[in-house]
């Protein structure tokens, strides 16, 4: 989520978003002038060796860009849960992009998927940015459709975020407080919505949220049903925590930071928009699905749905020759492609494990404006045309074609 910022001829959160990052760079080249005297942390040494551990927890994440440790135990594990519990049905996956207040065309596709009467029971269901706001509800079902309904309709950007004082934006680790959204997560991510994705996860079925560790870098995939487990208040907070880790644009909104232990010593990692590293993702590519599946003798189809919550394809515009104006659309079209990118990884993946794959993105005509990150209307806008693509003739891609930036297809 992002903050309330208002600019002309703005014609998408994206394009918003773009500006926020002019901000940033602005920050940037006036903090290089002042002396550091502000939020204080412990992070983890760079040259710390060891096992580093979530504290009071284990097996709950792994890094995004390779294969987990102990994969072959790790798949056996969920195989004797998910063989228990499932007969003779496909396996099915989903995953939710981020797209910050775009993330209400996703929204409204799952609603209208919904009333199709064709939406399954997800095995495993990952999300990033905007894509973790609404991943829980998507894994527990249908039976959330109006939670998903609400919190994309009805939250103005005034009702999650607080514009901090120039001399905390200047020394602190934000321009906004995230102290209303922790509030309103309180609410949408209860203690008995964590319990019942803990019993979801005991069925073999996986809920995974990427975040990305800025010290390190690199994407982190949380497993939220493992965490769900523990049941203890720790694992309840940091459940919202990850969450909110997923969808914490950098400067703009504060990092998460993770309490970690290594040799005995207690840190802390600093989480950020998963967006950074990943605007979409499944499992990794360095994981081959098929053959490990196969060598647990499955041998069911695979069916992965990925909702993207952009349009792909960049209108024309003129540029005004501004740097504020320069750096907005080279930012906008850094995120947007990184996106695409993503797309092609996931779907050349898929095709090499043999898995059916799927895309649904907001259609290339859509031409809705909004003049804030987080506009209601503008939201009700996009999940009523995303309610509508679910529930027309083609609502998914099978193939991404060569010229799927250009919107042709």
């Amino acid at each position: 989520m992002v903050a309330t910022m208002k600019f002309r001829n703005s014609c998408s959160p994206l394009y918003a978003k773009g500006r926020i990052a002019v901000v940033i760079c602005v920050l940037v080249v006036m903090l290089a002038t002042l002396s550091g005297c502000g939020v204080k942390r412990y992070g983890l040494p760079v040259d710390a060796e060891g096992e580093v551990k979530v504290m009071d927890f284990e097996a709950i994440r792994y890094y995004g860009d390779t294969a987990p440790e102990n994969l072959k135990d790790s798949l056996e594990r969920w195989y004797e849960r998910y063989s228990k519990a499932t007969h003779g049905k496909k396996i099915t996956m989903l995953s939710l992009s981020g797209g910050g207040a775009n993330g209400a065309f996703g929204a409204g596709f799952l609603v209208g998927w919904t009333s199709t009467m064709t939406r399954p029971q997800f095995d495993m269901v990952t999300g990033v940015s905007t894509g973790a706001l609404f991943a829980p509800f998507a894994f527990l079902g249908p039976g959330y459709d109006a939670v998903i309904k609400l919190l994309y309709t009805s939250y103005s950007t005034d009702m999650l975020v607080e514009r901090r004082s120039i001399g905390y934006a200047l020394s602190g680790d934000s321009i906004y407080s995230t102290r209303l959204m922790r509030q309103v997560m309180e609410t949408f991510y209860s203690d008995k919505l964590i319990d019942a994705i803990a019993e979801e996860h005991r069925k073999g079925r996986m809920l995974i949220i990427g975040t990305t560790n800025l010290d390190e870098m690199r994407p982190v995939y949380w497993d939220i049903g493992a965490i769900a487990e523990y049941g203890t208040p720790e694992a309840y907070q940091l459940v919202r925590d990850v969450i909110l880790a997923s969808a914490a644009i950098p400067v703009a909104f504060p990092p998460v930071y993770i309490k970690v232990r290594n040799n005995g010593y207690e840190y802390d990692e600093m989480h950020v928009d998963g967006g950074v590293t990943n605007q979409v993702f499944s499992y990794p590519p360095s994981i081959r699905l098929r053959d490990e599946l196969k060598k647990m003798g499955e041998e069911r189809d695979v069916e992965l749905y990925v909702i993207r919550n952009d349009a792909l394809r960049s209108k024309r515009t003129i540029v005004a020759p501004r740097i504020a104006d320069i750096a907005s659309r080279s930012l906008m079209g850094l995120i947007r492609n990184q996106g695409i990118g993503d797309l092609y990884r996931i779907y050349y993946t898929a095709k090499r494990d043999d898995v059916s794959f799927h895309l649904a993105v907001i259609p290339p005509e859509v031409d809705q404006k909004s003049d804030e990150m987080f506009s209601p209307e503008y939201m009700k806008k996009l999940f009523e045309i995303g309610r509508s693509k679910a529930m027309g003739e083609k609502p998914w891609l099978k193939d991404l074609p060569h010229d799927l930036m250009r919107g042709a297809f």
